[in-house]
């Protein structure tokens, strides 16, 4: 019963957002009642944070942030391929872009538990990409970390929240060759706004 809860609000989350995702939607779906919810969750936003973390581990499954590379790969392979995950997942109508949906249908939405989303997403996404940027950039000050890591949450973020944007521009069967083409021109784009904070330090950066 919990993994049908959990997919169930899977769906209703990537749909709605967590601010009208309803619980009796949810419990519906999973053909529960709402106290199953309190039951294996503790409360709506408890169940929010298990949701995240399953959403994300789907994508992670078909589009790994690692791309597959060894640690020992070149920082800049690394990085490349933690973009190209995003940017897949977003594009990606199936489950596996789920997460980046409830993402963008939730963060910037009154109501949204920001604590726990701050939490998942820090563990989720930002530890293993800090890991990457240091070895990319180099020593430069914390503010350019928090805004290179800031580009790579917010990387494709207005094709999550408007999937008609990818329609307009390629029409709504659009070939895989194009979608590809767009994902690599993300890529050079988000890696060369990366290195340019590199470029752009004081002389006493640390």
């Amino acid at each position: 019963m919990k993994d049908k809860l959990l997919n169930s609000a899977i769906r209703v989350f990537s749909r709605t957002g967590y601010r009208d995702g309803k619980v009796a939607e949810i419990v519906r779906g999973a053909k529960a009642n709402i106290a199953s919810v309190n039951y294996y969750f503790g409360s709506k936003e408890k169940l929010f944070a298990q949701v995240l973390r399953k959403a994300y581990a789907k994508a992670e499954a078909v589009h790994p942030v690692s791309g597959n590379l060894p640690k020992s790969a070149p920082p800049e392979e690394r990085l490349a391929a933690f973009a190209r995950a995003i940017v897949r997942r977003t594009l990606d109508s199936g489950s596996a872009g789920d997460f980046n949906r409830i993402m963008s249908k939730t963060v910037h939405s009154p109501g949204s538990p920001i604590d726990t989303i701050c939490a998942e997403i820090t563990t989720l996404q930002v530890e293993p990409l800090q890991e990457i940027l240091v070895g990319y950039l180099g020593q430069v000050d914390e503010q350019s970390y928090a805004v290179a890591t800031l580009n790579f949450l917010s990387l494709a973020a207005v094709v999550a929240k408007h999937p008609f944007v990818i329609e307009k521009i390629f029409g709504d069967n659009p070939a895989p060759e194009k979608l590809e083409a767009f994902v690599e021109q993300q890529v050079a784009a988000i890696l060369a706004a990366t290195k340019s904070l590199a470029s752009h330090q004081p002389s006493n950066a640390y």
